[in-house]
Order: structure tokens, then C-alpha cells, then sequence
């Protein structure tokens, strides 16, 4: 998949780079989605985690940040956009992303937030489905559709931009 895409990543080709049938790869994965899926996984396992002691501000903006990092700095962006691809008509690998790499990555952002209103950083009444959706939402939108770039700044712009508002003052 790293060297021709998800496209080159049939299963007869994983079979025969993993050395085994391909009754022994259709054994343990449905279809390359989801063999995309466990090394993209794999490869990732790490990035979740923020380290302590950050303010609410500095821990959402390193989530952000990293998950910019590793779209546009590793081979995680290339093999992202594979699976989401392939997720749009794959309800099952939908559902895996769903639970094994968003799941996750959400509830360690949910605990910054309730951390955040428990400090009151942040307002009681936010819905933090959403402010995460806002948060991460932009990231995955440039990544797949490659409207605009993942620049460096982009996490410290999508904090800021959030937590700031964009209306005017409306004094």
C-alpha cells in the first residue's frame, strides 16, 4: 500500500508479500480496507496520547497538531485517504474507523474538554461532539478532498479561531 496505493494492495499481492494464502489473510481481514486499516493502526498506535500537564488550549491544539503531522509528514495521510475512500461503500470498515481510530482519538479530546470546563477554560454548556467536529473536521476535509494544504500553523489556527469565536464583537 506504502509503495502503490490502496489500489495496488489487492489481497492476492498481500498474500503473496505476507508469504501465505489468500484464504489466510481473507481469515483475519474482510477486504484490504481493513488490512489498511491495522497498519495504518499500527503504525499510529503512538499519536494519541497528549503529554500532562498542558492547559486546555495547548493539549487541543497538540492533538490537532500532531494529526497534521502525521497527514502530511508520514505516509498515514496517503493510506487515510485510501481507507476513507474505500469506508464510503464499506459500512463494516466505516464502522472500524469509526470505533478503532476516531473512537479513540474523540475520547481522549472529550476528557481535554470536560477537563477544560472543570478548570472553566471552557463554557458548561459547550457540546463537545461538536467542538470536536470543528476541531478535527477541517484536517480530514483538506486531507481528503486536497482543497487546501496542512500547514504547520493550521492547529493553531483552527484553537484559536474556535475557542476565540469568528463573529464580530457584537457589543
Amino acid at each position: 500500500m506504502l509503495e502503490g496505493g490502496l489500489a495496488a494492495a489487492t489481497m492476492e499481492a498481500i498474500a503473496a508479500r505476507a508469504g501465505v494464502s489468500k484464504a489466510t489473510i481473507y481469515k483475519w481481514w474482510p477486504s484490504r480496507g481493513a488490512v489498511a486499516l491495522d497498519g495504518f493502526l499500527d503504525r499510529v498506535q503512538h499519536s494519541i496520547a497528549i503529554p500532562e500537564g498542558l492547559s486546555t488550549v495547548e493539549a487541543l491544539r497538540f492533538q490537532v497538531d500532531e494529526l497534521i503531522r502525521l497527514f502530511r509528514d508520514t505516509e498515514i495521510g496517503a493510506i487515510m485517504r485510501a481507507v476513507a475512500s474505500q469506508a464510503v461503500s464499506d459500512p463494516d470498515l466505516a464502522r472500524a474507523v469509526r470505533e478503532r481510530w476516531l473512537g479513540p482519538r474523540r475520547a481522549v479530546a472529550a476528557d481535554v474538554i470536560r477537563q477544560g470546563i472543570a478548570r472553566g477554560d471552557l463554557r458548561p454548556d459547550l457540546d463537545s461532539e461538536a467542538v470536536m467536529d470543528q476541531l478535527y473536521g477541517p484536517v480530514y476535509y483538506r486531507l481528503i478532498f486536497g482543497h487546501g494544504p496542512l500547514p504547520p500553523d493550521l492547529g493553531a489556527t483552527l484553537v484559536t479561531q474556535l475557542l476565540g469565536g469568528v463573529a464580530a464583537d457584537q457589543r
